[in-house]
């Protein structure tokens, strides 16, 4: 009897001490030391109403503000004390001037070098318009609203852990050159970051994901972040207000939430693009990050490094219409339009769009065959890009609106296995860079591009480049 009661106390003593190891084998897995720094930092900077709005040729100023816009900052700082920030700004595009004085203003306070400072746009196209009309007031509180959310994250760092890994969103990016071919999504993939302290409680989460925050259209006159308001609001409603929740635009040049830049440029009449869409749109990015979250780990060990340097692109030299030829299909096409209009009641209001669209594309025929026609144009354009590693990943900047394609081809060739496109970051929004073989098609993104079609090869050859260095 007492050989079989002791022989029971050894096997409840095994299990008991087997259980004392899991437990302090997880709970080690949180509290082993953490030999980074994290640090979030979030301010907003919304426009007085009645500053201009931009993203679109509207024709009224703005009218109110529908939810806030902010400068969202994260920043990761190495066992070596190399300190990088990632910097996401509520607005369309963010100028270099803009850029250098908030870079500037960082390092003058914390001292972290201005080249391992990314500062992005979402490119949200319901933010105010940063130029002449705008004053020079409000354009002081971007940049010091900026320089404070930074230092923001710079004085809250503190030991911590972080994540990275991804999902994919099948529907809210749609690829607006190829919707009559269904308009998949080339690169669905959205990128995850997730941040916590140094006992595995969570501090902040960002997802990154290539697409045009511009579900409302011109004829919308509140400020907004647009979707990604909406899928922060349900990722915070889940997982606590007090969590610091941010979006970090990716290569989105091609990529609307189901609509053609062409007629979103004209302001046809698409009564999908209201508020409600808005929040399915954004509704169907927080439930993927919030289904995907706990399946990522986070550590507290990693390399931090950053570098960046400036690319030539080359820029459009020639275009195959003349100035002569241009102005003459101008003036066809204003023509047929005022046709159709004469005759509106008979015809469909599609056909009237589809005039009215050939009139915009036909009027930026004329201003590419004049610029053409210029002499001396500069041969290429000097812009900067960045690249980041964090642990086992690593980010590209991207300094315009790259097509969805350039961005995919360089995550295949990387040579990080997680590496994720940072778009619209470093330079002002200089126009769309379009793979080679969209310019045979002579569309909007097209049109609207300074770059030559060698500009794709340039853009992941830079990339990669850099990519290359972080290892």
């Amino acid at each position: 009897m007492e050989h079989i009661f002791r022989n029971r106390w050894n096997s409840l003593f095994a299990i008991f001490i087997g259980m004392a190891f899991v437990f302090a084998f997880l709970t080690s897995a949180c509290d082993s030391p953490s030999n980074i720094k994290v640090g979030v930092g979030e301010t907003v900077i919304n426009p007085p109403i009645g500053t201009p709005m931009s993203g679109y040729l509207r024709t009224d100023v703005s009218k109110g503000i529908h939810d806030d816009l902010h400068v969202r900052s994260l920043l990761v700082q190495g066992s070596d004390g190399t300190t990088v920030i990632m910097m996401t700004i509520s607005l369309v595009e963010i100028g270099k001037d803009y850029i250098e004085k908030i870079r500037y203003g960082i390092n003058k306070t914390t001292g972290i070098p201005k080249e391992n400072i990314m500062i992005s746009a979402t490119h949200t196209h319901s933010g105010p318009d940063l130029g002449k009309d705008t004053s020079e007031k409000y354009k002081k509180l971007v940049v010091d609203n900026s320089i404070k959310s930074a230092v923001m994250a710079w004085e809250n760092r503190s030991p911590g852990r972080i994540g990275i890994d991804s999902t994919v969103v099948m529907e809210l990016g749609r690829a607006n050159r190829r919707l009559l071919y269904g308009g998949l999504h080339p690169d669905p993939m959205v990128g995850l970051i997730k941040i916590e302290n140094a006992k595995g409680k969570l501090l902040g989460v960002a997802f990154n994901y290539g697409c045009h925050p511009s579900t409302l259209d011109l004829h919308n006159l509140l400020f907004t972040e647009d979707w990604p308001f909406f899928a922060i609001q349900e990722i915070k409603k889940s997982l606590g207000k007090d969590v610091w929740v941010a979006y970090y635009q990716s290569a989105q040049g091609d990529i609307k939430v189901g609509y053609t830049a062409e007629l979103s440029a004209v302001g046809a009449e698409m009564p999908i693009r209201n508020w409600w869409y808005a929040e399915v749109k954004g509704n169907q990015m927080s439930e993927a990050v919030l289904k995907a979250l706990p399946k990522i780990k986070t550590s507290g060990d990693g390399v931090i490094k950053s570098i960046s340097s400036m690319f030539d692109y080359p820029l459009k030299q020639s275009f195959k219409l003349t100035v002569e030829q241009s102005e003459l299909a101008l003036k066809n096409a204003i023509k047929t339009l005022s046709d159709l209009e004469n005759i509106k009641d008979s015809v469909g209001k599609r056909v009237i769009d589809d005039a009215r669209v050939e009139v915009f594309l036909a009027g930026m025929r004329v201003d590419n065959a004049k610029m053409a026609a210029q002499k001396n144009n500069p041969k290429t354009l000097k812009l900067e890009q960045q690249a980041i590693r964090i642990g086992d990943t690593a980010f590209i900047s991207f300094p315009c609106e790259v097509f969805s394609e350039i961005g995919l081809k360089v995550k295949q060739q990387s040579p990080f296995h997680k590496t994720f496109v940072i778009g619209l970051a470093n330079e002002p929004d200089v126009g769309y860079l379009p793979t080679a073989e969209e310019f045979l098609e002579d569309n909007y993104e097209v049109l609207g591009s300074p770059f030559s079609p060698e500009a794709e090869e340039v853009c992941i050859i830079s990339s990669l480049s850099l990519i290359e260095r972080l290892k």
